[in-house]
């Protein structure tokens, strides 16, 4: 018998030593919830295992007197190292007077004042003045569709690297390269005013470019000009949003930015003049912007007209028509969902104009005026919007006709001049 009992008082001073993961995975549930002590870690810090096999870490103390229990959270979620980390920094409080529940208690609702959206909203609200309206709308649909509904209410000092980087990677694995890339961008723009504005100490976002994909080109991905044809067919062939596809096809007959064009509202067409005369305020360089229209680009416009004409915006959304345009990024998901993803975005339908017709020896100072390239200092005389109109016309027939009789077997070699005149 007292070999025996010897023998159970040993058993009984080991389980009450430091804890490990192996001993807390082999503590089994009881009839009523039990403590184990991570003795000679940590003092009071200790496992509370419950019936259903919960477990739970918890601390106890003394402060003025009076014993309490701090709670620091389940396992595994929170692991024996962290635990310890936590239960020591609560001590620390502790040491100095002060009561870690109440602390903690104090920078949690500090922390739901400064989360992440209301943040973000902030840091938004600071650049609007420096942005178009336009483009600061962008912004923040962009940041609500792909960040918010993951971050938004997290206190901003809670939200790590990895945390982080797990809603970046959702982008990713859509194969929505360019939209990842503003979306890093623009958080990392938040977390730098949160930490000059002393709400955080470090930048989770900082070197995450160096751990996700970037378009190839940056945002500029454009196909060669042998691949059109194909994506044109499969642009009319493909079933979707009529204003989408008509954007994708207008992007390619005008050259206009996403933005200059989602945006567009029915009197800026001159059905009669075959003219589109953007608005300065959607113009990057702040200047209207007349482009004349190619047949083939009144012939889109002229088919979606019976379909959003009563509504203020060409592009009218499928969810509120009478309040917004299509969103920012739908043209882009269709040419993901097209099989282009990382090869093709809208802005490449700007590149590829600029680099074809200037390999087929058009005036580079109609094509730059056509994608309004002007330089904002020129110290040329007063700006014409409508500067080389004629010319551009025609350079606008001459492509549209030349994209859509466009064999990928006979692709025009580069820098080879072909004959311009519109037919």
């Amino acid at each position: 018998m007292y070999s025996l009992r010897f023998a159970l008082n040993v058993r009984s001073k080991r389980t009450m030593g430091k804890l490990s993961d192996t001993k807390i995975k082999a503590l089994k549930p009881k009839a009523k919830q039990f403590k184990a002590s991570d003795t000679g870690a940590v003092k009071g810090l200790f496992l509370l295992v419950h019936p259903n096999g919960s477990k739970y870490w918890r601390m106890s103390y003394t402060l003025n007197k009076k014993r309490n229990t701090y709670a620091i959270g389940a396992y595994p979620d929170i692991s024996l190292t962290d635990a310890r980390k936590l239960a020591r920094s609560a001590r620390e409080v502790i040491a100095q007077g002060k009561d870690p529940i109440s602390e903690r208690n104090k920078q949690e609702s500090k922390g739901n004042q400064n989360t992440f959206i209301h943040v973000a909203s902030e840091w938004h609200r600071t650049n609007q003045i420096k942005w178009k309206p336009n483009h600061s709308h962008d912004v923040w649909r962009t940041l609500d569709a792909n960040i918010f509904r993951y971050l938004g209410d997290m206190p901003i000092n809670t939200i790590t690297t990895s945390k982080l980087l797990a809603v970046l990677r959702r982008i990713e694995s859509r194969g929505s390269l360019t939209i990842l890339k503003k979306v890093r961008q623009w958080t990392n723009q938040i977390f730098i005013y949160a930490k000059v504005t002393g709400l955080i100490e470090s930048n989770p976002a900082e070197g995450l470019e160096t751990v996700v994909q970037t378009p190839k080109g940056g945002s500029h991905n454009s196909i060669n000009l042998k691949e059109l044809p194909e994506l044109i067919k499969t642009i009319q062939a493909r079933q979707m949003e009529p204003t989408t596809k008509a954007g994708l096809m207008l992007a390619l007959y005008t050259f206009l930015r996403t933005s200059e064009l989602r945006n567009a509202r029915w009197p800026e067409i001159d059905f009669d003049k075959a003219q589109w005369t953007v608005p300065a305020e959607r113009m990057k360089m702040n200047r209207d912007h007349v482009v004349p229209l190619s047949k083939q680009a009144m012939d889109v416009l002229r088919h979606l007209k019976p379909l959003t004409g009563h509504y203020p915006f060409v592009f009218a959304s499928f969810h509120k028509p009478d309040k917004q345009p299509m969103s920012n990024n739908a043209m882009l998901r269709s040419l993901y969902r097209m099989g282009y993803g990382g090869r093709m975005t809208v802005h490449g339908f700007r590149h590829l104009a600029s680099t074809s017709l200037n390999e087929l020896g058009f005036d580079g100072r109609h094509i730059e005026k056509q994608l309004s390239h002007e330089d904002k200092n020129t110290i040329r005389g007063t700006y014409n919007k409508a500067e080389y109109l004629p010319e551009r016309a025609k350079m606008m027939q001459f492509w549209a006709n030349f994209v859509d009789n466009l064999d990928a077997e006979k692709v025009v070699p580069i820098n080879r001049k072909i004959n311009k005149s519109s037919k």
